[in-house]
């Protein structure tokens, strides 16, 4: 199966399975860019817990955070991990959007030049510039992650060998006429379903597709 329908068939396949999963969790672009860079390195239940005390103390806005003090903002959010470096982060992150014009402005860039702003900020890798491209400003941007690589790496998507590769195939193959955000939220969950670090193959809606799964299977 060529590349291009080896993914539009992996598209179609996990929206049947899951529909639309209404992902980044978050009701604000505010909160779903805090959400991004507390993310790092721990995992979703401790940012929560991080994103109720930042509400609870009306810090949730990158309005707020860029004139708090991070020492403020590190004790709200020790629950996400490296409190210290990721309130220093938060806050000046806060001030470069917030003082640039906001989300506004980054919308009215191309792609390109949104994430390289995004980029240019420290605390800001690529997986975080691709969330706020992909959920925030609405760009055409595949969000690629560790479940990305493993899903596509054991379907045997030719040209996805590598994250950049991966996302410049997913995004030439399906362009606007699919929901890449959606993509990556149905893959998120394929990966914590079914394609773990030890597969459960039994049930998972990729198996007609699946190299992994067909080498498991042949005589």
């Amino acid at each position: 199966m060529v590349t291009l329908n080896k993914i539009s068939r992996l598209y179609e396949l996990l929206e049947k399975r899951y529909g639309d999963l209404h992902w980044w969790p978050g009701d604000t672009d505010d909160e779903i860019l805090i959400g991004a860079i507390l993310t790092q390195n721990t995992s979703w239940s401790n940012v929560e817990r991080s994103l109720s005390l930042l509400k609870e103390k009306q810090l949730l806005s990158i309005d707020k955070l860029a004139l708090a003090e991070p020492e403020t903002v590190a004790q709200l959010i020790r629950s996400s991990g490296f409190y210290n470096q990721k309130a220093e982060r938060l806050v000046s992150i806060s001030k470069a959007i917030s003082g640039s014009g906001g989300y506004q402005f980054l919308r009215s860039l191309p792609a390109r030049e949104s994430e390289q702003f995004l980029l240019s900020l420290k605390g800001i890798g690529s997986e975080t510039a691709e969330s706020i491209l992909c959920y925030i400003l609405g760009k055409m941007v595949f969000v690629v992650d560790k479940y990305t690589m493993r899903i596509f790496g054991r379907i045997e998507i030719p040209g996805t060998e590598n994250k950049a590769s991966a996302r410049i195939t997913v995004e030439h193959t399906l362009g606007e006429s699919k929901s890449l955000g959606n993509f990556h939220a149905t893959l998120v969950q394929l990966g914590k379903e079914h394609c773990k670090t030890k597969p459960v193959c039994k049930g998972c809606p990729a198996n007609s597709i699946c190299g992994f799964y067909e080498s498991l299977i042949s005589p």
